[in-house]
């Protein structure tokens, strides 16, 4: 799309924009400066592409039926922004024209990308708007808790009782289990920023490591019948088994369905794949009508462009290093790498082509080494020139 000027668009023309489309619902480091290029040139542009995100963020993203409820929480959602902004009147009824038109017509072009599944409610649960900056956990009732520690651990006994890096939380989620109602479960969600990791243990006993810029909505205690979380980011679990209550992590676009076993799972919004890497026991994965049962030391690869699955024998224990602080891969490319540092530091690594990034190597870093010492080792490892401009780094 380089070259394309979008000057003067409208929201109306961004959202039937094939490559707008694309480049929201599978970011990348290039299409990101696109836009933010094209931004900085024109204001008024700038301003239409914040409302088409507003509109796209809106509809929930796995249905391509619509009920009337969910029109009337879209309606209800512009007219909120509208009675902010009321010298924008005329522009957010044109949004609210075109919204209505997606979720009555169901034919919209990027309704294909996904599943015709309901949303569950743990799904309907809201990502914050705004980037955090610390650890942020969001209770059901709205309230926030910052964590400010760089490695936080978060504890709930079977109770729903809550434990931050030793000290009792008082909830009003305290007194509140899953036999008081079991029609409506609590959902909190934990949200883990750049450069900053977390722990997790369940009230079932479930253990889950969280990587940096990951969400995770858990219930504070489960229901009798299924256990369920939702992740937006990596985790490695270590699942508590229980023969009558199967254990659900739902992604994006799949869901694994075990009962007790150790696995890694990388599915963030702005990568091309969903990843999960099996090391002890059995999972299922569930996408589309497929099927798909693993054994340890096995990782499959969905690639959402194409929704095609890719499995391979790998050694299973390099997938969730990170959750020891270690950096180990035995074939990796240079644009996955970048990625996965991004996050890990807090950085924006560009590389001066795309032909950089398909370069493949093997490394292993097992200390707690800063951004500077590994860009050093891999100096050591492929031929490659670094330049450093604040959090910004040029790889050549």
């Amino acid at each position: 799309m380089k070259g394309k000027d979008y000057t003067g668009y409208s929201v109306e023309q961004l959202l039937e924009d094939d490559f707008f489309l694309k480049s929201y619902f599978y970011p990348t480091d290039n299409s990101q400066a696109f836009w933010k290029e094209q931004a900085l040139r024109d204001e008024v542009l700038a301003k239409e592409i914040v409302y088409a995100q507003m509109v796209l963020r809106s509809i929930p993203y796995r249905k391509q039926t619509f009920s009337s409820e969910d029109k009337e929480l879209l309606w209800k959602r512009i007219s909120k922004t509208n009675h902010k902004k009321r010298s924008f009147r005329y522009w957010y009824s044109s949004v609210a024209a075109v919204a209505i038109l997606l979720l009555t017509v169901g034919s919209f072009y990027y309704m294909n990308y996904y599943e015709e599944d309901n949303l569950t409610a743990i799904e309907k649960v809201q990502k914050p708007e705004q980037p955090v900056g610390t650890v942020l956990l969001i209770l059901a009732d709205e309230k926030k808790a910052d964590i400010e520690e760089k490695n936080s651990h978060l504890q709930y006994n079977k109770k729903g009782e809550l434990h931050i890096n030793a000290r009792k939380m008082k909830t009003s989620q305290d007194s509140v289990t899953s036999s008081d109602n079991k029609n409506e479960l609590i959902y909190n969600q934990l949200i883990v920023p750049s450069a900053r990791r977390s722990f997790l243990e369940l009230a079932d006993g479930s253990k889950i490591w969280v990587n940096a810029n990951t969400r995770v909505v858990y219930p504070v205690t489960f229901d009798d019948k299924k256990r369920e979380i939702y992740v937006d980011g990596e985790i490695y679990i270590e699942v508590s088994p229980e023969e009558k209550r199967p254990f659900i992590v739902k992604s994006k676009k799949m869901d694994i369905r075990v009962l007790g076993t150790k696995f890694n799972v990388s599915a963030y919004s702005d990568d091309s794949y969903i990843t999960t890497t099996l090391l002890e026991g059995a999972v299922e994965l569930n996408y589309k009508k497929d099927q798909i049962r693993m054994s340890p030391g096995e990782s499959i690869s969905l690639d959402l462009a194409t929704g095609q699955l890719k499995g391979k024998k790998v050694n299973a224990r390099q997938a969730m290093a990170w959750a020891e602080d270690r950096i180990e891969y035995d074939d990796i490319t240079l644009g996955e790498m970048v990625k996965k540092l991004s996050r890990q530091y807090d950085v924006h690594i560009q590389l001066e082509s795309e032909k950089l990034g398909d370069m493949k190597f093997r490394v292993s870093l097992r200390n707690k080494e800063t951004i500077v010492d590994v860009m050093d080792a891999l100096k050591e490892i492929i031929p490659i020139k670094v330049e450093y401009k604040e959090k910004d780094i040029y790889i050549r």
